[in-house]
């Protein structure tokens, strides 16, 4: 999603975008993986944001509201991640915490016909390319099979 259509949705839901903010929330657009609010937090006061909790709180409130963010319920911690523009799904890895966007929709053959389908949501969790790579290596190192 570029940044001025952002801005606009943002906008229109009484969302000022003030500098703290905005800093905050290209953090959380860079930072390519899902992260819960404490830490986006954490990781914002560490490259220089100088925003509180309640900021972190409100801006994830407002991403979600507007399709920006997305929130993931990972072994009983909600997570965020930012989500672009456009019709998607959501691969999780639980190791590394990127979430990857799916494009194609999965099957729904098995819905009975008197259900009307007027959305659907799809996330698959498991383990990404790298991660799976890294386990690999991790137990060749150690003699481990995996």
């Amino acid at each position: 999603m570029d940044k001025e259509r952002l801005r606009q949705l943002l906008h229109e839901q009484n969302f000022r975008l003030t500098r703290e903010r905005e800093s905050l929330l290209e953090l959380f657009v860079q930072s390519g993986r899902m992260l819960t609010p404490a830490q986006l937090h954490k990781w914002a006061q560490e490259h220089g944001a100088r925003v509180g909790l309640t900021t972190v709180y409100r801006l994830l409130e407002v991403l979600t509201k507007v399709g920006a963010a997305m929130p993931f319920l990972v072994e009983g911690n909600i997570y965020y991640a930012f989500c672009s523009d456009g019709h998607h799904h959501h691969f999780v890895c639980l190791s590394c915490h990127r979430v990857h966007e799916l494009r194609e929709c999965p099957s729904f053959l098995h819905v009975p016909r008197e259900f009307q389908v007027e959305s659907h949501r799809a996330d698959l969790f498991g383990t990404c390319p790298h991660c799976q790579s890294a386990a690999l290596g991790d137990a060749a190192g150690t003699g481990l099979t995996p």
